[in-house]
């Protein structure tokens, strides 16, 4: 890891293309996640493409039946400021945003826009020019700024077409505590012993850089958000959270779960499943050990994880998954109900279990099918 730590602290003092940058930044490993090789711990990050992830948020956001953006952005400033402040990145100082060169390298290579300041008096404005998501870069930008000046702020944002999303912020005497470490509730044995993998190169074929802070893969933008973020937005999310409203609860099982962190599973799953079927993927599945590709295809590249076992376990197309490790097991796993809904033309469901540190995703169909 020190090795490619060498190489980002290089390409930082060193510019480069924007393409040349995200590569070297954002490495692929063969157990289906990317890493940010800007950071030596919480690497791990999803590669998502931003029409996906808002449509995957609004879906979430339906099932809940509440409004959620106020809590993706307030994750978003407890994330940045924990990993400004754990070591292996600079916290940009000073009150001029076109001097914190290592935060808009950060922000180009993650491909979340590009920023600039309007004003600074009794309120502070700053604009976001081509946003990934207006509350999470909304977050970002207010704990960047906390960081500079040394100062807490309340914040607000705005976003149109004319002027893009501009977030208004005004000094705050709150005391807030610095944000601890935050583990994933599921043992995930498995991440950190991969290798970087042999096809990298290949998950990047047809990357543009479209402008400052904004690149595509294959005509889509793209952008990464790190684990420690989705795992803050959900816990986040927990104290409101009252069942879901809309979708199909009854198709998922998580066991050992709460009932408010089940309910939070079932939304992020269903909804992930619903964007992956209704973009009309062709999905084969001949026998069990198809599922290995699938798992490569629609989850690896986008850093999802991987599935290192695969059992049959009915006459039906129940399978039996073994991931050898998971960004988040509820979006994986709505990922791969998605494939099998889209491979067998029926509604599935979805039960995952922890045991002896490993994640296993039993898919079946939702309903008992005669012998």
């Amino acid at each position: 890891m020190m090795g490619l730590m060498d190489s980002i602290r290089k390409y930082f003092s060193t510019p480069s293309s924007l393409e040349e940058g995200v590569k070297e930044r954002w490495k692929a490993f063969d157990d289906g996640t990317y890493r940010d090789s800007s950071r030596d711990h919480d690497e791990i990050a999803w590669r998502v493409g931003v029409g996906w992830f808002e449509s995957w948020f609004q879906g979430l956001e339906k099932r809940a039946d509440q409004s959620l953006g106020r809590r993706l952005a307030h994750a978003a400033v407890e994330h940045e400021e924990y990993m400004m402040g754990s070591g292996d990145w600079g916290t940009p100082s000073g009150r001029v945003p076109a001097s914190w060169f290592q935060t808009i390298l950060r922000w180009e290579t993650s491909g979340l826009g590009r920023f600039r300041i309007l004003e600074d008096g009794d309120e502070t404005r700053i604009v976001v020019e081509q946003p990934a998501s207006g509350p999470i870069c909304s977050g970002f930008i207010t704990a960047a700024w906390e960081g500079a000046t040394s100062k807490r702020h309340r914040f607000l944002w705005s976003e149109s077409a004319g002027e893009g999303l501009v977030i208004t912020l005004t000094q705050d005497v709150a005391q807030i505590p610095n944000p601890k470490p935050l583990n994933p509730t599921w043992n995930d044995q498995g991440f950190g012993t991969g290798a970087m993998s042999e096809s990298n190169n290949e998950m990047w074929l047809d990357l543009r850089s479209d402008s400052h802070g904004q690149w595509s893969i294959l005509g889509e933008r793209r952008m990464f958000l790190h684990r420690d973020l989705i795992l803050r937005f959900e816990e986040y999310c927990l104290p409101y959270l009252d069942g879901i409203s809309e979708g199909r609860a009854e198709d998922y099982t998580w066991k050992g779960l709460d009932e408010k962190r089940s309910a939070w599973w079932t939304a992020a799953a269903d909804s992930a499943r619903k964007r992956f079927v209704t973009e009309g993927h062709h999905v084969l599945v001949r026998d069990s050990s198809d599922w290995a590709s699938i798992a490569r295809r629609h989850l690896s590249y986008h850093g999802l994880g991987g599935i290192e076992s695969m059992k049959q376990i009915d006459g039906h197309g129940g399978v039996s998954l073994d991931f050898s490790t998971a960004f988040h097991p509820a979006i994986a796993s709505g990922v791969l109900l998605g494939c099998w809904e889209r491979a067998y033309g029926r509604n599935g469901r979805a039960s995952i279990r922890f045991e002896k540190g490993k994640v296993t995703l039993d898919l079946l169909s939702s309903r008992e099918i005669a012998a």
